[in-house]
């Protein structure tokens, strides 16, 4: 089995200013990605939120689908049911093709971070090894950490108004109540913020799966799957 299939769960966040009546408008959000388009539907996603706090929720209890909408923040957390591949294609296509257009630019949210969450179940000698790589050879049995990386993007290098950066957080061991292996969160921080990502969002998650390629898949020995 290809390390891409260790990949349990795949999340899209996103960030952005406060719009406090958008949740006002969570009933008509609802029938759209329950009824009224083909990316999603009331199979996918069986249980919508009665209890109304700070935030909204689709869930599927079943299979760990779910998506989480509050005045400041959207998370949808897909979990990977066949290949990854495919699996990661759907996932993409209903953040770029659905989640993108009919929400963020529906409602002119003004984006603040966008990242994308893959989360891989690995057993412990798998983590030991991964683990190795970083911590000097004396140290050992490790198996619970987490560090983060920061780079600028071409824009945040290039153009002098504009201090865009990728922070990719990695989380070792425990990742879940029910998972344990490694958690990959590719960031994207956007200064000046942003009104519009369409045309950004596509590009922005085939690059968290090509570093997630080369900072996860390629470092557990598996460079060709």
């Amino acid at each position: 089995m290809g390390k891409k299939d260790k990949v349990k769960q795949l999340t899209f966040g996103v960030s952005f200013n406060h719009m406090f009546k958008l949740l006002d408008s969570w009933g008509e959000i609802a029938d759209d990605i329950l009824y009224r388009n083909k990316l999603f539907s009331s199979e996918f996603f069986t249980n919508i939120s009665t209890h109304y706090t700070t935030e909204r929720r689709l869930s599927n209890p079943e299979k760990n689908h779910v998506l989480i909408l509050s005045s400041n923040k959207l998370v949808f957390t897909q979990t990977i049911e066949k290949d990854f591949d495919s699996e990661f294609n759907l996932f993409k296509k209903r953040v770029v093709d659905y989640i993108i257009p009919n929400i963020l630019t529906r409602y002119t949210l003004i984006v603040r971070r966008l990242g994308v969450v893959y989360t891989c179940e690995l057993e412990d000698e798998i983590i030991k090894k991964f683990a190795a790589q970083y911590f000097n050879p004396s140290v050992q049995n490790i198996m619970d950490f987490r560090f983060s990386k920061k780079e600028p993007t071409v824009k945040g290098t290039v153009f002098s108004e504009n201090s865009d950066f990728i922070n990719k957080i990695f989380t070792v061991g425990r990742v879940s109540n029910n998972i344990k292996g490694i958690s990959y969160d590719y960031q994207l921080h956007f200064t000046p913020l942003r009104e519009d990502i369409r045309n950004e969002i596509e590009k922005f998650i085939s690059n968290s799966q090509k570093d997630f390629g080369s900072d996860i898949i390629d470092s557990l020995g598996d460079k060709n799957e």
